[in-house]
Parts: structure tokens; sequence; C-alpha cells
């Protein structure tokens, strides 16, 4: 077992924890939760989803073993056909997509029938473009303001193409870009700007949907979101119109300190999408506070090792290329609780590695692989460096 996993699990061990213990937690949730689905859709096979979410899940493992094994160059030399790729996926989805929950995100592989959403291979692509762009301009005496173009006119593009169908993710993707920016040292007026102007559409956008002029079909559903959230009265009103966000917290609130026990959830028969956009809700009512919390340590402790990664690389690219996936993971995961517990209002953001869903496990895996890939570079670096010196201490002391 010890030479299979110095064989084929390298990287940063803690991380490969983290996925493993996520990963378990998906299978008992995903279980659980979608027990009132498999009876709609499955003929009562309570178990259907439950294998399909562990397909997915040892697929996303063994992602991370491929990915983590190229070496972080490659990254650079595929970064821009993978975003322009990204980028023709997403114009067709937006113009021919599948439709699911009333917005138009999947794009069907001609031929052979496989759908995935290409806005979580945009994510990527997108992330790795914005670290090869900004290890570029890095320079040692001023801040880069050649990379805010670039970067700005691609992430613009993605944004606004995910935009219409999927506002949360086109914000949190925005988000992230930014904050990448602001690390790489583009200049903190441009950055000013671009957020101004970024939220200043977005609030356009909503404030017209709310006052029933649409300039885009999902702006309604945006717009009545953030009117819930917003809206004080129906905070404890069971059968309003905040119904996700109030059975959310009965689940939470029943759940206690420690939780009713594995498949025992209740709220799971009344709560919308208990196996994605709250399964944090079904966690905390089944596993209770301390079940909740490991969760949420866990990935406390994955943006810990991400900063340890990104401190010990020596190169400008693996450490922005990490710092932006690690952050658009671990953010995504906040968000997704944060909806659970009535922080934010409703996104459709799934909780990574635990939600029901391929294309998010698949992605994220791969997001993962990148990150470990570094961190394996960085560790046989530290051991050369290591070897060298006590080949040097050898020649001296024989000297």
């Amino acid at each position: 077992m010890s030479s299979f996993v110095r064989k084929y699990i390298k990287g940063d061990q803690t991380i490969w924890v983290i996925v493993v213990f996520l990963a378990l937690v998906s299978l008992l949730t995903v279980y659980s939760a979608t027990g009132s689905l498999a009876y709609k859709t499955q003929g009562g096979n309570t178990t259907y989803f439950m294998f399909k979410q562990l397909t997915f899940l040892l697929m996303g493992i063994g992602v991370i073993v491929v990915v983590h094994n190229i070496p972080y160059k490659y990254f650079v030399i595929f970064s821009v056909p993978a975003l322009y790729i990204s980028i023709a996926l997403l114009g067709l989805t937006l113009v021919s997509g599948q439709n699911l929950n009333e917005a138009s995100r999947w794009f069907t592989v001609p031929g052979i029938g496989i759908s995935f959403q290409p806005s979580e291979m945009a994510k990527l692509a997108l992330i790795v473009y914005v670290a090869r762009v900004l290890a570029q301009h890095q320079r040692d005496d001023g801040p880069t303001e050649g990379a805010f173009w670039p970067i700005m006119i691609h992430a613009g593009i993605v944004c606004l193409l995910i935009f219409p169908e999927n506002l949360s993710t086109s914000v949190l993707l925005a988000g992230v870009v930014m904050l990448m920016m602001f690390l790489g040292r583009v200049p903190f007026k441009y950055l000013f700007f671009t957020g101004f102007t970024g939220l200043a559409v977005v609030s356009l956008v909503l404030i017209l949907a709310m006052n029933d002029v649409v300039l885009i079909d999902r702006a309604e559903t945006w717009a009545a979101r953030v009117e819930r959230f917003m809206d004080e009265e129906t905070e404890n009103d069971q059968y309003g119109s905040d119904y996700q966000l109030t059975q959310s917290k009965i689940a939470i609130a029943t759940g206690g300190m420690l939780g009713k026990g594995p498949g025992n959830s209740e709220q799971r028969n009344f709560l919308p999408h208990p196996y994605s956009d709250f399964i944090f809700a079904i966690i905390a009512e089944e596993f209770g506070f301390f079940g909740a919390m490991a969760v949420v340590v866990a990935y406390f402790f994955l943006l810990g090792r991400i900063g340890v990664i990104v401190n010990s690389s020596k190169r400008t690219f693996p450490a922005f290329m990490v710092l932006g996936l690690g952050l658009m993971l671990v953010i995504q995961a906040f968000v997704n609780m944060g909806v659970s517990v009535g922080i934010f209002p409703v996104t459709g953001q799934p909780l990574p590695l635990v939600s029901m869903g391929g294309t998010s496990i698949l992605f994220t895996c791969f997001g993962l692989g990148a990150i470990l890939t570094v961190s394996r570079h960085n560790q046989k670096e530290k051991a050369r460096e290591k070897a060298a010196e006590a080949r040097l201490a050898q020649t001296e002391q024989g000297n």
C-alpha cells in the first residue's frame, strides 16, 4: 500500500486526505438526500444516485492522479487554446444549449450525447490564462500595467457569455480574477474602475428587472431571489416566498449538535435540490453542528495548504495558478454554505466535491490535480536542493 501511495499519490498529502474526506461526506449525504428523487425517477432504487455519484468521484480521483503527474509547463502551453475553445463552447451553449432549471447551461457533444457545463471548463481555462499573463508581466521595479488589458478583454468575454444564464458563476469568476490581478500588482485604479463598472451593470439589470423591465430572461429570477433575501417579512414564513431558505434553516436547527444520523433527514422531503444547492443543510441536519463544522474546517485546511503551496513556489506562474484555482474552489464552497445559513441569496452554486453532479466534480478534480502538480514539483525541487546541500557538505568535509 505504501509503495502504491509513493508511486501514484504525490504532492500535498493533506489535500489528498481532504479530497477523500469530502468524497465520503458526499456519498453519505447524496444517498440520503436523493431518496425522494429516486422514488420519483428511478422506481424507488435509492442506491442509484449514490452509485452514480461514486462513479463520478472515482473518475474525479482518477483525473487528479493523471493531471497531478503532468508538468505544469504544459498548462502554460495549452492555456490559450483551452480558453478559446471554452469561449466557443460558451457561445454555442448560449445559442443552442440544453435547458435545465430554466437556464441554458449544458452543451451536448454531437454524436456521443454526453452533456456538460462549458462554464466549468471556462473557469479553469480563464484562471490558468490569467496566471500566465500575470507571470509574463511581473517586474521588480513596479506594478504590471501591461497585464490588465489582455486579462480584461478575455475575462470580460468569458464572464459576459456566462452572465445571461448563470449570474453567480459570472460574478464569482470575475471576483477571483480581480483578486488575482490585485495580488499580481495590477494598478488599483484599473481594478477600481473595472469593479465599479461590473457592479453598475449587474445592479442596473437587477433594478430594471424589479421594475418589470427585463433585459435578460433570467433577470426576473435573480431579482426575485434578491428581493426575497432582502425581505425581512418572509424570514420566518415557512410557506412564504422564501421557502427554500426557511426549509434549510429548519434542517440546520433540528440537526442540533450531533445530528439525526445518516439517512434520517426529514427536510430532504421538503427542501428543493437537497443534493446540490442545499446539501450543506442536509449535512448539518444528519451530522449535526460538529459534522457541519468538520466540513467547514476541511475547506479552511484546504485554503491553508493552498497558501503553503503558493509560498513555496519559486516561479510566478505556478504560484498564480494555484492561487486562482484554490480561491475559486474555496470561495465557491463558502458561498454554497452561506446560502444554506442565509448569509447570501440563493445562487445555485454546488458545494465542491460534495454536491451531486458529474461536471462539477470532474472539473473541480482537474483543478485540484493542477494544484497538486505544483505541490509535487515544489517537493521535488526541495528534495534536489537538500541533495545538493548534502553533496556540498560532504565535499567540504572531504577537503
